[in-house]
C-alpha cells in the first residue's frame, strides 16, 4: 500500500477530512509530445534570493525561474521539514536539469524559457483559482506552452496543486501531473496524473540519482497520451526509491514529522484555519465557481 499521511496523521491525534471531487474533464493535447513546447510549475518554492520571499504559507502569489539559471542559485521557501531531499538534490522537486536532459534527447521539442514556482501550503483555494491560475496561465501562453507538467512537494501542496492543475485543464491548457500522495490525488483528481510511490517531497525522484529521475520523466510524457479521458485514474509509475525495494523510507518520513515536522504542519494549518476555505462538502460548488 502506498504511504498514508492521513494515516500518519490520525494516529497524531490531528486527523483531517478529506475532499472528494468529481473527475476533471481533459482537454485534448495540443500536440504529439515529441512536438510540444513543455511548463513547468513547482510548488516547493524554489525561488531566487534576489525575489521577494515566497510566505511560508497562504502566498498565492508565484516566482518565476529562469530555466538557465544554475540550481545553486536557487532557495527553497517551503519550510516543510521534507525538504531533506531537495537540499540535498533541488532536481528532485524542481527537476530542471532533467528536463533539459530530455529535451536534449528530443524528448519533447523544447522546455519553456520561464516556469513557475509557489509554496503550496495554501488553502486560499477561490484566490487561487479565480486570480493565480489566469496569470499563471497567461506566463505559460505568452511562450507557447502545449502541455504543463505540475509538481508538488507537501501533503497540502498536493491538494493545492491538483487544484491548478484543474483549473488550468478547465482553461483550455493541457496538464500532467507528478504525485508522491495518492490519498490526495485521489480526493482532488488533477487531470492526467502519474503516482510515484516516493517519500513525500521527491516527485521527480531519488537524489543524486539523475538516470533515474530522468527514466520517471520520460515516463510521464509517454504517458501523457494513454490517459482516458472517460475514465479518470492515476497512472503507477513502475520505480523503487530504494534499489533494493525496501521501504525504510515511510519509517523515515514519520520520523521527520515527528522531530519537529509536525509543529511545522500545526503552523501551517493554524494559518488555514485563519484564511482559508474548507472543500469538503463544497467540491462541486468549488469547482464551478472556480472554473475547474
Amino acid at each position: 500500500m502506498p504511504y498514508s499521511f492521513a494515516r500518519f496523521l490520525a494516529e497524531s491525534g490531528r486527523a483531517i477530512p478529506m475532499p472528494s471531487f468529481d473527475p476533471p474533464v481533459l482537454v485534448p493535447l495540443r500536440k504529439p509530445i515529441a512536438e510540444s513546447t513543455i511548463g513547468l510549475f513547482v510548488s516547493c518554492g524554489a525561488q531566487l534570493p534576489s525575489d521577494p520571499p515566497l510566505l511560508e504559507t497562504e502566498d498565492i502569489s508565484f516566482r518565476l525561474l529562469p530555466r538557465d539559471v544554475p540550481l545553486d542559485r536557487f532557495v527553497i521557501s517551503h519550510k516543510t521539514l521534507i525538504r531533506k531531499w531537495a537540499l540535498e538534490d533541488l532536481n528532485v522537486a524542481y527537476p530542471i536539469d532533467r528536463l533539459k536532459e530530455l529535451e536534449a534527447e528530443g524528448a519533447f521539442r523544447r522546455l519553456a524559457h520561464t516556469n513557475v514556482s509557489m509554496v503550496g501550503s495554501i488553502e486560499r483555494y477561490t484566490e487561487l483559482l479565480q486570480q493565480t491560475v489566469p496569470a499563471m496561465k497567461a506566463v505559460f501562453d505568452a511562450q507557447g506552452v502545449d502541455l504543463v507538467l505540475l509538481v508538488p512537494f507537501c501533503p497540502a501542496c498536493h491538494r493545492a496543486t491538483g487544484l491548478i492543475a484543474r483549473g488550468l485543464e478547465a482553461r483550455g491548457l493541457p496538464t500532467i501531473s507528478l504525485s508522491t500522495l495518492w490519498e490526495m490525488s485521489a480526493a482532488v483528481k488533477p487531470p492526467r496524473t502519474c503516482f510515484l510511490d516516493f517519500p513525500l517531497g521527491c516527485s521527480a525522484g531519488a537524489p543524486h540519482e539523475p538516470a533515474q529521475q530522468r527514466d520517471i520523466l520520460r515516463s510521464v510524457f509517454e504517458s501523457a497520451p494513454a490517459f482516458d479521458p472517460d475514465d479518470w485514474a492515476m497512472k503507477t509509475l513502475p520505480f523503487q526509491f530504494s534499489a533494493d525495494g525496501n521501504r525504510d523510507w515511510e519509517a523515515l518520513t514519520d520520523d521527520i514529522y515527528r522531530s519537529g515536522g509536525l509543529a511545522v504542519t500545526d503552523r501551517h494549518m493554524a494559518a488555514h484555519g485563519r484564511v482559508g476555505e474548507s472543500l469538503v462538502g463544497n467540491e462541486r460548488a468549488f469547482a464551478v465557481k472556480c472554473n475547474c
